[in-house]
């Protein structure tokens, strides 16, 4: 592996800045490094074959003045959102030739960035399992063992910036697709808060559904957390083709240097294994010798959440998008929905529009423990 695909975003993008490298020469070294490595994990469904030319093309004519944050950095972006000039087909067969003639609002923001698309990653078929496979695709694996999923629905993310293919992917989290691939193959990831990153497919023919809307967000996956602050800045610049875009500058509160964590080791009803528990521990004793408060704290009805997403998410899926997913999907995709449906069930009108209201309380009661502390520390 070269020096280069180890720099993080941030370095990359200084070392371009500063003429250490030229743009070529670090888009070079990524696709050297896709070629070397996909084959065995399988993150990265399609290489874009203009993006050495466009790396050519910005090496002779730089931009004058200060260069965009992400001037000729290399990044990747996930199979279920547009990019002009390539399908989005969220790992499914059927939609594997609807190429779209133009970028959702989340890639229009790194190529305005200066960010040069290297390829497309993987996900599950249609972006619902917590592992990356599809029938259009196959499986992607994790980079650090071969035998063990890299975690979905933006497995196929994960694996790439884990592996030194791209400084930052794009990924989306619906319940964990950022979060729980990040986990699994050592990386970092954030899940914005509703709105702070537009979500705009041209593509789609019908918007989506409400709760998709309301609990989905588009956020970034690197190897640290320096980047994902790059990452979200370039992300989250606004579009008028989301109308819930919030700019959310920050929580407003006044830290002073010093930070108050919540810590809850076992946050669910469910037996916990000692080691996280020493983990949780160990990070604790790390956080107060570093001159921060770490004080017990459990979140309010936190089984009641996870049981609740669940039942909503999976009554409008069911409404919605089953004749779908029966009809386009394959015979596993459709034992997984049916399996969400014996595990979550179906409310009916009266017991959805209760159960948004239940969301509301809930988020009113988490909105309030946060009056007392600056973050929760929970276990992966």
């Amino acid at each position: 592996m070269t020096e280069i695909v180890k720099w993080s975003a941030v370095e990359t993008a200084e070392s371009i800045r500063n003429r250490t490298v030229g743009v070529a020469e670090v888009v070079s070294a990524h696709l050297k490094r896709l070629d070397a490595v996909n084959l065995q994990i399988n993150a990265i469904t399609e290489v874009d074959p203009d993006c050495l030319d466009l790396a050519h093309a910005l090496d002779a004519k730089r931009p004058s003045g200060d260069l965009p944050p992400l001037f000729g950095v290399p990044v990747t972006t996930k199979i279920n959102v547009d990019q002009a000039g390539y399908s989005n087909s969220n790992g499914i067969p059927a939609f594997a030739e609807n190429i779209c003639d133009q970028d959702s609002a989340v890639v229009a923001n790194l190529k305005i960035a200066g960010a040069i698309v290297i390829g497309r990653t993987n996900t599950p078929e249609f972006s619902m399992r917590w592992c990356t496979s599809n029938p259009l695709y196959g499986v992607t694996k994790n980079p650090w063992n071969n035998a063990i999923t890299p975690g979905g629905s933006s497995g196929g993310a994960a694996a790439a910036v884990a592996s030194g293919i791209g400084t930052i992917a794009h990924g989306n989290d619906l319940g964990g697709s950022l979060r729980y691939p990040a986990f699994s193959c050592g990386v970092t990831a954030i899940r914005p808060s509703l709105g702070r990153v537009p979500a705009y497919n041209p593509s789609a023919k019908v918007e989506r559904p409400p709760v998709t809307q309301l609990m989905s967000e588009q956020g970034p996956i690197a190897r640290s957390v320096a980047e994902l602050r790059l990452g979200l800045q370039v992300m989250s610049k606004g579009s008028s083709h989301d109308p819930l875009w919030t700019a959310a500058p920050n929580s407003g509160r006044s830290r002073e240097g010093k930070i108050k964590i919540g810590f809850c080791a076992n946050p669910f009803s469910a037996p916990i294994d000692p080691a996280q528990e020493q983990a949780m521990q160990t990070a604790c004793d790390a956080l107060r010798a570093a001159g921060h408060e770490a004080v017990e704290c459990i979140p309010p009805q936190a089984d009641h959440a996870a049981r609740l997403w669940g039942e909503l998410l999976f009554t409008e899926t069911l409404l919605l998008m089953g004749d779908t997913i029966r009809e386009f999907g394959s015979s596993e995709m459709n034992r997984l929905l049916e399996g969400y449906r014996d595990i979550f069930g179906s409310r009916d009108l009266a017991g959805f529009m209760q159960g948004l209201s239940e969301r509301r309380a809930l988020q009113r009661a988490w909105s309030t423990m946060f009056d007392g502390i600056d973050l929760l520390l929970m276990p992966t």
